[in-house]
């Protein structure tokens, strides 16, 4: 009988809880470290969901999930499919079993609709009218998604180059009611003092970020969102690793490779649970980052303020500074100074491997995917499929016959400038 292509998980399957890391990590003897700067920590109640607060400090290793919010993430989709690379596998002519979770189909074009149908609930359900974001364009595709479905209305800052650079995401939330504005911005104390420095002119995330969170503390009944870095937003994106294990049951495997994206390794949590608790020791864990954003492995390991003009409470992560201002990749949501804390600590903790790619050796590997499999990659993903092409080579190489997942956590089909310019121009700006 042939293994099945596509792993289906019925919708009367849907998981009911996300897995929170943080109590196990906890029993390992190594608890995260504990945010500073209580002024800040206070002063986030005012423009932060009370629940998403009350998340972020959960002692709960499983966190239910709101039945609305699991109408919602069905009804745009989920389950998604665990999908098995047959055709990459044959091309490379490797033992490795590739598997790879399909986050890119929904409507968001990625996984980030996880987290945001997440948010806005909590936001309305907490008495807010409105949801202010800040962030990379992806983040606010979703965003905008989620506050139309949920009822809210919808601002969303991101840095100035990607109203150009991301033209069709921008599209996308503006037909979904959200107003859309480019940092550094005029609406904001922060947005004018940058530009009147004539720093940071393309914009970043984390200056982004800040002009969000100075919005919606002087908004009332408005909400600040997070695309990234804190533990409620690792919590939520769990889910699709939640859903991953699941499949993997219904087949009779287990993944010896997870591999993820920076800007989205919640998807490995649930598998990292197995091997924290002794059941799984040789799993392998990888995150990519770019070697123009190094910042696991070049940043320092200290307290730091996610966003630019330090609004935001001090958190111990890898960070290259809060005024950094990183190179215009096109993987737009790694132009970030810094990472999640449950990632630094499991870097730290020597549990996931760092690997560091340019930008054209990722291009290459994400033509050769989507030539193999008929999927184009968010550029974040691509950085995911070269690390999966050299684990499936390595495996290749040493007779492994191992069986690796990645979570393809996005689509590219509204951002294509990044491969015109590789076709048009035979190169990239930043190779």
């Amino acid at each position: 009988m042939a293994e099945a292509r596509k792993i289906l998980l019925p919708a009367d399957e849907f998981p009911k809880t996300w897995y929170n890391i943080v109590p196990d990590i906890a029993k390992t003897g190594k608890k995260l470290a504990e945010p500073k700067d209580s002024g800040r920590l206070n002063r986030m109640k005012e423009y932060v969901a009370p629940s998403l607060l009350a998340q972020e400090k959960s002692g709960a290793i499983e966190v239910p999930i709101p039945d609305e919010v699991r109408i919602h993430l069905i009804r745009t989709g989920r389950p998604t499919p665990l999908q098995h690379a047959v055709r990459l596998e044959s091309h490379l002519k490797t033992p490795a079993k590739i598997y790879y979770k399909r986050e890119d189909i929904g409507y968001s074009t990625d996984s980030k609709l996880t987290t945001a149908v997440a948010q806005a609930y909590y936001v309305i359900n907490d008495g807010f009218e409105k949801i202010v974001g800040g962030g990379g364009a992806r983040w606010g595709t979703s965003l905008s998604i989620a506050a139309t479905r949920i009822g809210l209305k919808c601002d969303f800052i991101m840095p100035q180059s990607y109203l150009t650079l991301k033209e069709p995401h921008r599209i996308l939330m503006e037909v979904n009611k959200t107003n859309v504005f480019g940092s550094p911005s005029d609406l904001t104390e922060v947005g004018r003092k940058v530009k009147e420095s004539k720093k940071y002119e393309t914009g970043n995330i984390s200056l982004a970020m800040s002009e969000a969170v100075e919005r919606a503390m002087e908004e009332k009944k408005s909400a600040f969102s997070f695309g990234y870095l804190f533990n409620f937003v690792m919590l939520h994106q769990t889910l699709s690793g939640v859903e991953a294990k699941r499949q993997f049951e219904m087949i009779d495997r287990y993944p010896d490779v997870v591999i993820c994206p920076i800007d989205d390794f919640g998807f490995a949590l649930p598998f990292v649970a197995d091997k924290l608790a002794g059941k799984k020791p040789e799993t392998r864990f990888i995150v990519t980052q770019s070697k123009y954003v190094p910042v696991l492995t070049e940043g320092k390991l200290d307290y730091d303020h996610a966003d630019y003009a330090e609004l935001t409470p001090l958190y111990r992560f890898h960070t290259l500074g809060r005024s950094f201002d990183p190179p215009m990749i096109h993987a737009g949501e790694m132009r970030y100074h810094g990472v999640p804390p449950i990632l630094s600590h499991l870097v730290e903790a020597g549990i996931v491997e760092v690997r560091t790619y340019a930008q054209t050796e990722c291009f290459e590997a994400s033509w050769e995917w989507c030539r193999q499999q008929g999927v184009i990659p968010s550029h974040e993903t691509q950085y995911v499929i070269k690390a999966v092409i050299d684990e499936a080579v390595k495996a290749k190489e040493e007779g492994k016959e191992e069986v690796i997942v990645f979570n393809n956590a996005g689509h590219t089909m509204l951002e294509s400038s990044g491969y015109l310019e590789l076709i048009v121009d035979k190169k990239l700006k930043l190779p």
